[in-house]
């Protein structure tokens, strides 16, 4: 899936940045002009440079008492790095001790000649809380590629961390179908010319493909392994601006683990317009972490903290500081109402109990906070959320059909029998007595974040199904 995957990286760095070269100096304490448009220094933080046991040098501001909890503040993608949480930190520093840094290759951090990978990038905030905050629990806020960060470092190292927010978290989901999402979208223009022109020979291909196309590269050659293995070439063809090269990385990376074990309490916020991270992504942390609450601000997008500044102070406020609200119980849903047939009919809804549910050429269905015992397409598409299909026989039946489903559970002696299908699962659990997946005919599942416990499979599941062979 080469040309989907780099597709994707560019277009969310393009997405994330703004129009401006990363600074030409290396890591230092005074402030200095990074661009004319926006200062590379925040008047509210006081600034070192920290040099890392590896060599590494990573530019750190301060704000608040040093003796207060500390809070510490990861960025996305971009240009800007440190500098999108200016509106946040005044309101932050009034309370906590608040360090922000610049991650290696952002802002007024230098490049990490190693490369980019997690385990790097969490190594590097342990050291930066060695020095800011020796022996502390701190609580770490992330956004973006910021916010797989920190979620990556919360699971890695559970004792360093209190609480946890997540913004806008990018990636998460199966590389396939994060791509897709990312590359359906026009890649708008940077502002850094080498950049400007990886995007738009992109585009252009983009353009030359159908979707079909699309679903045969989920099974090509993994350019992006590649590129990650040849470290010369690489370089070559992303040059010195590292974001592309970061969110190669962030596409690849499976959290299944990570979101499973994280136990710290977490606020997930969202903006519900974001068109990078989609705000299904927020639905499926909320669902599979232990202990997370999602909270979503109306009428922005990928960047609450820039675009709905109050709104998002409060809800960051009371994530550091509140209890965290219970999570809800299911209603009583009532007594059944039956079986229900929805033929040539666009748009229908269904939420409750039901004995069973059939879309027969139904599109754009939706069933949501549903208990179902039987649930059957025929040439139909659904979109599915929390609900729990449990069946005696087979949970999900799928002919000719597409499905994207988000905390959701299959239950049955078969959880799913798919023919001519393309299933789009995230956060989902199969639990079958006999076969998780039966295909009768060809089909496409797309696991993300997910569990798969039958006699065929028993484990966590963030994959592409059926896997195409391993390359000889």
């Amino acid at each position: 899936m080469s040309l989907t995957l780099l597709a994707a990286a560019g277009m969310l760095t393009a997405a994330s940045m703004a129009a401006e070269p990363p600074p030409a100096e290396p890591c230092i304490e005074r402030a200095s002009e990074a661009a004319a448009s926006a200062p590379a220094r925040l008047a509210q933080l006081r600034y070192r440079c920290l040099a890392l046991r590896n060599g590494q040098r990573v530019l750190v501001g301060e704000a608040g008492a040093g003796d207060a909890n500390t809070v510490l503040l990861v960025h996305g993608l971009g240009g800007n790095a440190h500098r999108d949480w200016a509106r946040a930190i005044p309101a932050l520093a009034a309370h906590f001790h608040v360090v922000a840094l610049d991650l290696p290759g952002f802002g007024g951090s230098p490049g990490a000649p190693q490369g980019y990978s997690f385990t790097g990038l969490g190594a590097t905030l342990a050291e930066v809380l060695d020095s800011t905050a020796p022996g502390q629990r701190v609580h770490v806020v992330g956004h973006s590629l910021g916010a797989a960060v920190s979620l990556y470092f919360a699971d890695a190292h559970p004792a360093r961390v209190d609480r946890l927010v997540l913004v806008d978290a990018a990636g998460i989901l199966l590389k396939s179908v994060f791509t897709q999402h990312m590359a359906s979208r026009r890649m708008p223009q940077v502002g850094i010319v080498p950049v400007d022109r990886f995007l738009k020979g992109l585009d252009e291909r983009i353009d030359g493909f159908r979707r079909d196309a699309f679903r045969r590269l989920e099974d090509g050659y993994d350019f992006s392994r590649w590129l990650a293995q040849n470290p010369e070439i690489r370089h070559a063809l992303l040059g010195r601006y590292i974001y592309v090269e970061a969110a190669l990385g962030l596409v690849e990376h499976d959290f299944t683990s990570a979101i499973r074990e994280t136990n710290a309490p977490t606020t997930v916020i969202w903006g519900a317009n974001d068109a990078v991270a989609p705000l299904r992504t927020g639905r499926l942390l909320a669902g599979r972490m232990a202990n997370a609450r999602l909270k979503v601000i109306e009428g922005v997008g990928h960047t609450p903290m820039l675009e709905s500044p109050d709104a998002f102070n409060r809800l960051l406020l009371a994530g550091l500081t509140a209890p965290l609200p219970q999570r809800p119980v299911d209603p009583a849903m009532g007594s059944s109402q039956g079986s229900v047939v929805c033929e040539n009919r666009a748009g229908a809804r269904y939420s409750g109990v039901f004995d069973s549910i059939t879309l027969d050429h139904c599109a754009g269905a939706r069933i949501e906070d549903a208990r179902v015992k039987q649930l059957t397409l025929k040439s139909s598409s659904l979109t599915l959320e929390n609900t729990v299909v449990d069946s005696g026989d087979v949970a999900l039946s799928a002919q000719h059909s597409e499905v994207i489903a988000t905390n959701v559970s299959f239950r049955g002696r078969v959880a799913i029998r798919a023919g001519h299908s393309r299933l789009d699962l995230a956060g989902v659990t199969l639990q079958a007595s006999e076969r998780g997946v039966e295909m009768p005919a060809p089909s496409r599942i797309l696991f993300s974040v997910s569990d798969w416990h039958g006699t065929d499979h028993d484990g966590d599941a963030h994959f592409p199904w059926p896997q195409a062979p391993a390359p000889r």
